[in-house]
């Protein structure tokens, strides 16, 4: 990689991406049609809808945002709220593992490590192709370890400390938490509907 014309670039899959929008989409549109329907406050119908007409456009940006390029002298993960530069001297391991989701789903990642194996960057394999993270795990020419099989989050943290967040390795704590404050907002909505109904 002697000259820009030797850069990587890697954009994501875009058909991959095109089908999870459609599927979002609709899911949307059926969410927030099942609740004009039934009996439920129409209030919910409008959280829904803007929820997913913000969610729609971040995932529409980051689809035509996202981008890693490799140059001879640095790794630049784009994304959509901004981006990260590395020197290239910097890498000194690459780390691929396939990590389970918590409905039993696999997402594949990318981690770029520095001598100490602090990560520099995280690539996810939700945006990109597999054959993407393979040219670019290839084009760093620096070793490449990680598990042999699909892992949980936990799992994985316990052989590579410091590379997932806390959040991944405690997932139903989080959606717990979020349950929580969506049931006492629920109520307090109702409440308040039958106070000033009466």
């Amino acid at each position: 990689m002697s000259d820009a014309q030797d850069d990587l670039v890697i954009r994501p899959d875009f058909r991959t991406g095109l089908i999870v929008l459609v599927v979002v989409a609709v899911a949307g549109a059926g969410i927030v049609a099942a609740i004009l329907i039934g009996d439920a406050p129409a209030v919910f119908a409008l959280v829904m809808g803007g929820l997913f007409a913000v969610l729609i456009p971040l995932a529409i940006g980051a689809l035509l945002s996202a981008r890693i390029t490799l140059t001879a002298h640095e790794l630049v993960v784009q994304g959509l709220f901004g981006r990260k530069r590395e020197p290239r001297s910097r890498v000194a391991e690459v780390v691929r593992a396939s990590i389970i989701a918590p409905r039993g789903g696999v997402g594949e990642s990318l981690f770029v490590l520095d001598a100490q194996r602090a990560l520099l960057s995280r690539v996810q394999g939700s945006l990109y192709s597999r054959g993407g993270l393979t040219r670019l795990a290839d084009a760093l020419g620096v070793p490449c370890s990680g598990p042999d099989r699909p892992v949980s989050a936990d799992e994985f943290a316990k052989t590579y400390p410091g590379l997932v967040s806390w959040v991944e390795q405690h997932p139903y704590r989080l959606a717990f938490a979020v349950a929580g404050v969506m049931c006492v907002t629920g109520m307090a909505v109702a409440l308040v509907s039958l106070a000033t109904a009466s």
